[in-house]
């Protein structure tokens, strides 16, 4: 290129340093906070405790689980057999004699004393000693797919049925898991609780909190997307599961920056998984500055509810002396270490001594 030319051009640097367009243009220590690239949150890091969702008892009874009953009377001409029968959906079981009585969210003891009780209402015995013990549980059977270590079908208890009881179940996250999961449940039936008066003969002695009386309605099928970094921090998240819900991990999906301009390797670079990258680290991932004279580098991000990106302006020399200054990257963002004149002139001043030295002509004696 001809000297005048590159004097030109010099001066074009220098003019557009100074009066260029300053709109949208921020530099690193000062811009707003709302800028700032979040910290990574990675899964591996979640306390996945904070999902937990009021846990019932296990020692409560559940429609669908198998009790065995046994009544004595007092007479060893009326001694009987234990007899098992399956909770209700609606919440009762099927007491030889007696007939159908509500126990559901009862412990065993309870829901003797509340068997004892209506045996002697309904005029069926006098005095009769009722034994309850649990013969199986009813549970949920729930698919869990995706990133988690051993995924496929697994059985939960009506009681613990929810998103971390299954991922737990299936042997917890793994490196590549995302954020993000996907619940289905299946079209049928569901079962909703709702708070009726306590049954007749508990007494103020029990633990009875209140009773809780279980029934079905019919639900369409539904999908729900939850956010396990949101649900750890909204108590109100709904993480229950049904019989059939199919629970998907999903991995994390790619995040890119580019990195460009005066760097040895530019391209697009795969941030970490579990780790936050800085305008430094991304620098060194291209391979490092083709000169040490370019300070400059721009950081081009494009944000939520803006039109138009925002460029950062950041120095090399600021970022290695103050941290604020090595802003953290985001999925998206593009570096760019900037030309500048003084990179310009040093790269015209190399490139003039490596044609003088590949052009010199060796002279001729004669």
């Amino acid at each position: 290129m001809p000297a005048d030319n590159r004097f030109i051009l010099c001066c074009s640097f220098l003019l557009a340093g100074t009066f260029g367009c300053q709109q949208n243009v921020y530099y690193a220590r000062s811009m707003p906070s709302e800028f700032a690239a979040p910290r990574l949150t990675s899964i591996q890091k979640l306390d996945l405790s904070t999902l937990a969702r009021g846990t019932e008892k296990s020692e409560l009874i559940y429609p669908g689980d198998m009790l065995s009953i046994h009544i004595a009377t007092g007479l060893k001409e009326k001694i009987s057999e234990p007899i098992v029968q399956r909770v209700t959906d609606e919440g009762t079981v099927n007491v030889p004699l007696v007939g159908h009585v509500p126990v559901v969210n009862l412990t065993l003891s309870d829901a003797e004393h509340v068997i004892q009780d209506e045996s002697s209402k309904r005029g069926i015995y006098r005095n009769p000693q009722v034994s309850l013990s649990l013969e199986n549980r009813r549970v949920n059977n729930v698919t869990v797919v995706g990133a988690v270590k051993t995924p496929g079908a697994i059985e939960l208890p009506v009681g613990n049925c929810d998103v971390l009881s299954a991922i737990v179940a299936a042997g917890g996250l793994v490196k590549e898991s995302g954020t993000i999961i996907e619940v289905r449940h299946p079209a049928g039936v569901t079962t909703i609780t709702e708070n009726v008066p306590p049954p007749p003969g508990t007494g103020p002695n029990t633990e009875l909190a209140g009773f809780r009386r279980q029934r079905q309605i019919q639900v369409p099928a539904r999908a729900a997307r939850i956010d396990l970094i949101e649900a750890s921090r909204n108590q109100n998240a709904d993480l229950h599961l049904e019989d059939g819900s199919v629970v998907m991990v999903m991995k994390q999906p790619d995040r890119l920056i580019h990195v460009t301009g005066l760097v040895k390797k530019p391209d697009q670079y795969h941030l970490p998984l579990d780790h936050d990258i800085n305008v430094l680290d991304a620098l060194a991932m291209a391979g490092g500055r083709t000169t040490e004279v370019a300070d400059k580098v721009q950081v081009i991000r494009k944000l939520p509810r803006r039109d138009e990106p925002v460029v950062i302006q950041v120095s090399v020399r600021e970022a290695k002396q103050d941290g604020r200054a090595n802003i953290r990257l985001l999925e998206g963002d593009v570096v760019s270490v900037e030309e500048t004149p003084l990179t310009f002139t040093i790269g015209t001043m190399r490139d003039f001594v490596r044609f003088g030295a590949t052009s010199s002509v060796p002279l001729t004696r004669f």
